[in-house]
């Protein structure tokens, strides 16, 4: 075919048939010389990598935790430690963070809770003297 032509021509001799070009093909490579950058050779095994250490706590670690944690005034301060302190694996610094937050906004609505309470008892005390008097 000619390439402004979309109708085959005649060999003219000028190039035989087998010779020309396309210009819109690459030409052919050998199997061996092709490389597939997405696929490794079917026979060459993956590079040995040492097992990562993992930043998991273990259950049993998770188990001494919960049971320092029951301790009335040490749960509070280990939890500050393991929280903001170094060397805290980050799942164990993650759950002392979200526990204090807890602590806090339980400390926080006892609080809201006991002035109201309060302030209740003391309207209640306060009519009930006012009506004897």
């Amino acid at each position: 075919m000619d390439q402004n032509n979309m109708y085959p021509q005649e060999n003219t001799g000028a190039q035989p048939a087998e010779q020309a070009q396309n210009p819109y093909t690459q030409p052919m490579q050998p199997a061996e010389q092709v490389q597939n950058p997405y696929m490794a050779p079917v026979n060459q095994q993956p590079a040995y990598q040492p097992p990562m250490e993992s930043d998991d706590v273990a259950m049993g670690e998770w188990m001494w935790t919960m049971l320092l944690l029951y301790i009335p005034v040490v749960n509070f301060i280990l939890m500050i430690v393991w929280a903001f302190g170094g060397g805290t694996k980050p799942s164990k610094a993650n759950y002392c963070k979200a526990q204090l937050l807890w602590m806090l906004i339980f400390f926080c609505l006892s609080f809201v809770l006991t002035i109201i309470a309060l302030f209740v008892g003391f309207g209640l005390i306060g009519s009930q003297i006012s009506s004897v008097m």
